[in-house]
C-alpha cells in the first residue's frame, strides 16, 4: 500500500511538473521576422509611389559600382532607377549593407552621388539642381534608400511599408 502511494504521489509529482512547464510551443516559434526585401523590390514599390519626367533604366550589378563608390564585398544586394537618357537627375537607389553597422558607408556613397549630380547638372541642364537639392535619403537596418524626383514625399512610407 505504501508504495502505491508512494508511486501515485510521485506520478502526480511529475504530473504537476509537467503542467507548470509549459507546452514548450511558445519557446521553440521563432519571433516574427521582418521581411527582407530584395533591392530591386523595394525600389518598385517605391518607384511606383513618385511621378518621374523622363523614362528611367534599371541599374544593377557591376555597372552598379561605376555610379556608387562602395566596396561590393559590404554590400548584400544593390539596385538603382534612374534617368535613361540622363536628361534629368530622377533617381531611386536602394543599397543593402551586409551588415547594419555598414549603413554609414551607404550614406556616405549616397551623398557623394548626390555632390557628383550637382556637379554633373550645374552646367548642364541647371533647372535639375531643385530635384538635386531635394534629394532625401531614408534608412531601415541595413537598407538605405536615395530618392531624387520632383515631389519624393511619399518615399519614405513606400519605403518603411517594405518591412
Amino acid at each position: 500500500m505504501k508504495k502505491q502511494l508512494l508511486g501515485l504521489a510521485a506520478l502526480a509529482a511529475c504530473l504537476t511538473l509537467a503542467a507548470c512547464g509549459g507546452s514548450g510551443q511558445a519557446e521553440s516559434q521563432p519571433a516574427a521576422e521582418e521581411k527582407q526585401p530584395t533591392a530591386a523590390q523595394v525600389v518598385e514599390a517605391v518607384s511606383a509611389e513618385l511621378t518621374f519626367v523622363d523614362n528611367m533604366t534599371t541599374v544593377e550589378g557591376d555597372l552598379f559600382f561605376d555610379f556608387y563608390l562602395l566596396d561590393p564585398e559590404t554590400v548584400e544586394d544593390a539596385c538603382m532607377y534612374t534617368s535613361g537618357s540622363r536628361a534629368t537627375a530622377e533617381e531611386v537607389t536602394v543599397i543593402k549593407m551586409k551588415e547594419g553597422e555598414e549603413i554609414s558607408l551607404a550614406q556616405e556613397a549616397a551623398d557623394q552621388r548626390v555632390e557628383d549630380q550637382r556637379l554633373a547638372y550645374e552646367n548642364y541642364i541647371p533647372e535639375e539642381l531643385t530635384k538635386i537639392d531635394g534629394a532625401v535619403t531614408y534608412t531601415h537596418g541595413q537598407y538605405l534608400l536615395l530618392v531624387v524626383a520632383d515631389d519624393p514625399s511619399p518615399a519614405e512610407e513606400a519605403f518603411e511599408a517594405q518591412f
